[in-house]
């Protein structure tokens, strides 16, 4: 192997495993020269070395002076080399990280992550073992190209990049041997027989690539499943936390047989495809039930298919892990406890308003109580709760489903949705009639929910007589508690949010890990902006004031608006600057 003496001019040197060159200052002064660590730690440390053995870095680790990755940085610069950007493998091809055996990177903490020709990128958390630097290039049989990260670092890689890869494998093996296809043409397909989509769906690799697309996609807590066609292929994306990720992407050949294995799982007309259609099944995967609901939507290039994931086991019903803040879920429980009115929540399609309508049924769910829902579909099954579906096919709307609940002496009831004026009439006359409902509207904000059921047709003094508290929420993505890291935000995003505000401020992002997938988020949190109806807002909506005077008045007597709510989450750490502009540019 060629060697090459290191180089200051920004491009990366290729390691000889015999010439490593450790510059002209030591090891301990580097670390001075950073403010790292002081001359009494030093002395320390190398008081330590000389009765441990330990590597002098190891040394001020154990000691608690020095962090792994303040210790790779200084290394890094002692051998004129690259630190690894952890984020840099989240684009690594999986041929290039499995040049090098699992079961090495592993033991020498080392992973393979970009390669031009016979030129191997290589992350090693100790770029000074040589029996390590001289068993990779053998294995590999590449030159090496060394970039030097902390231990957690590399070993998080190890763990994302060979998953991934390996995810990659199976998806060859699930099609391997696959030689049925739906071999035909737009204008054709309509003349195919039943019987033969069934046959050619139920080919065995088939079989395994659907079961697959579905395992994967529970075990990385995804809510939704879109398998979208394109031109020359088929393209798998699953929403994880409120984003979607592209995932899997099978040949063109396989996107008829494997759209007609999921109507064939869901109960649907394989045969039917210009029109949407709907289904569903149940999975079960390590022991949990998922609900799986399915949609098909005809598009140029055939049919697309989203299929919504519903873990019956992850609801958990804790109202205190939605992420309120202390005043507003005193509040919110404190409306809850109300024996008539009407309880409101709002926000746009997936921002967790029927997570926390069935959070707050949780706690009230007591035997004293007749608690009944209506939903369009239930989502979570609650004990000791009535819970009644709504299909507008067989003419169970809203509507007709609140007329007979009345019959069935309610004390709570909930309503998934309050979409038209009949509907919002019968749910007002429940709240004026001694009875608790809670429901959803979908409005921006918690004032222009009160004005949304005036829009409706309600009168303004029904809605002032039976609502005494609306909530809007949105969700925002969690920073993964395991690679959290300090970090420089956007300064524009920033400014959005009032740079006052942040004065001082360590402001942290998640880098990537096993843990999170290299998302950097795992998890979401809620952000509330509650409103309780006082006599100044009733007085308001009686004149039919706009939501912006609503909202002015509601600030003055202390709302903590969406905006605030999410400058808190930023602030404590909960979130980035970047997640929650969103939220300000609404504000």
């Amino acid at each position: 192997m060629k060697s090459q003496e290191p180089r200051s001019d920004g491009e990366q040197v290729i390691v000889d495993s015999s010439k490593l060159t450790f510059g002209t200052k030591r090891f301990g002064e580097l670390l001075l020269e950073d403010g790292v660590i002081s001359e009494d730690d030093l002395i320390a440390a190398l008081e330590r070395q000389r009765s441990t053995g330990e590597r002098l870095g190891e040394a001020l680790v154990n000691a608690g002076v020095a962090t792994e990755r303040e210790i790779a940085r200084a290394l890094a610069r002692q051998l004129d080399l690259s630190v690894f950007d952890l984020g840099r493998i989240n684009e690594a091809d999986p041929e290039d990280v499995l040049t090098i055996p699992e079961a090495m990177a592993r033991k020498y903490h080392a992973v393979a992550f970009a390669k031009e020709g016979r030129t191997l990128s290589v992350a090693m958390a100790d770029p000074l073992d040589l029996l390590a630097i001289d068993d990779i290039r053998g294995a590999t049989r590449c030159e090496l190209r060394i970039e030097v990260g902390c231990r957690v670092d590399i070993d998080d890689a190890i763990g994302r990049a060979y998953q991934s890869a390996t995810a990659g494998a199976h998806f060859e093996e699930a099609i391997e041997g696959a030689k049925l296809e739906l071999g035909v043409t737009d204008t054709r397909y309509d003349e195919i027989d039943e019987q033969e989509l069934r046959s050619k769906a139920a080919d065995a690799p088939i079989v395994r690539l659907v079961d697959l697309i579905l395992a994967q996609a529970i075990a990385e807590r995804a809510t939704d499943i879109h398998i979208e066609p394109l031109t020359d292929r088929v393209v798998v994306r699953y929403r994880i936390d409120g984003v979607l990720y592209d995932t899997l992407t099978p040949p063109k050949r396989f996107r008829d047989a494997i759209m007609v294995r999921i109507k064939i799982l869901s109960d649907m007309d394989v045969a039917e495809r210009r029109i949407p259609l709907d289904g569903r099944f149940t999975a079960r995967f390590e022991n949990r039930d998922i609900d799986v609901r399915v949609s098909s939507l005809p598009t140029v290039y055939g049919e697309k298919m989203a299929l919504r994931l519903l873990d019956r086991s992850a609801f958990a019903g804790d109202i205190a892990k939605l992420g309120f803040g202390p005043e507003t879920l005193t509040a919110f429980r404190s409306a809850l406890l109300k024996p008539y009115g009407m309880v409101l929540i709002s926000g746009p399609t997936g921002s967790g308003k029927s997570t926390t309508l069935y959070s707050g049924l949780s706690e009230l769910n007591r035997n004293a109580c007749n608690i009944t829902t209506l939903e369009d579909p239930v989502e979570y099954h609650l004990e000791r709760i009535n819970q009644v579906n709504i299909n507008n096919k067989a003419g169970m709307t809203f509507a007709r489903g609140l007329r007979a609940l009345l019959r069935q002496d309610p004390d709570i009831i909930m309503i998934g949705e309050v979409r038209d004026l009949e509907t919002a009439e019968l749910a007002i006359r429940s709240a004026l009639t001694g009875h608790l409902v809670l429901s959803t509207v979908h409005a921006n904000d918690s004032a222009s929910t009160l004005t949304r059921l005036i829009d409706m047709g309600i009168e303004p003094y029904l809605v002032t007589s039976a609502v005494h508290l609306v909530m809007a929420q949105r969700l925002v993505r969690r920073v993964c508690p395991d690679c959290r890291t300090s970090y420089e935000p956007d300064q524009l995003a920033l400014e959005s949010l009032g740079r006052e505000r942040f004065e001082g401020v360590e402001f942290t992002r998640g880098v990537g890990c096993k843990q999170c997938k290299g998302r950097g988020y795992r998890g979401r949190v809620g952000l509330y902006e509650l409103l309780e109806v006082t006599p100044e807002l009733v007085q308001l909506v009686l004149e039919n004031s706009s939501a912006g005077v609503l909202k002015a008045k509601a600030v003055e007597q202390g709302l903590v608006t969406l905006k605030e709510s999410a400058v808190r989450k930023v602030l404590d750490g909960t979130t980035t600057v970047e997640e929650v502009l969103a939220i300000a540019s609404e504000s």
